[in-house]
């Protein structure tokens, strides 16, 4: 798992199950820390172009052992599912030997993919 952090205070974890290695993309469920809803309160959503979207940025990404992990943003986005919210997290910008470290075998199966090997 994941710690994704606001202002150094954990926001929530995730696996960032899924991604795109060429474009330096992980994603994944957000699972919210029990303070996320106090966070959201002062941290206003950004715009989206879809207003059943919440989308709010600036968040940032370390291992479980808290080393950071190096990327542009990390932005969670949270939308109403009828019987609650989902959360869900994009982390962008992860250089290719970061993205390699953190994810091993992720780019050999994408490229494995894109060879129509999978």
């Amino acid at each position: 798992m994941f710690r994704i952090l606001f202002d150094g205070v954990e926001a929530g974890r995730s696996a960032l199950e899924n991604g795109d290695p060429p474009m330096g993309c992980a994603e994944g469920a957000f699972l919210p820390a029990p303070d996320f809803a106090a966070l959201c309160a002062r941290l206003a959503p950004e715009p989206d172009g879809d207003p059943a979207i919440q989308r709010r940025t600036g968040f940032t990404v370390a291992t479980e052992d808290g080393a950071s992990v190096p990327c542009l943003d990390a932005v969670i986005f949270s939308f109403d599912v009828g019987d609650g919210r989902e959360h869900h997290v994009d982390v962008i910008g992860i250089a290719a030997d970061d993205y390699e470290r953190l994810f091993p075998g992720r780019c050999a199966a994408h490229e494995a993919e894109m060879r129509g090997e999978g």
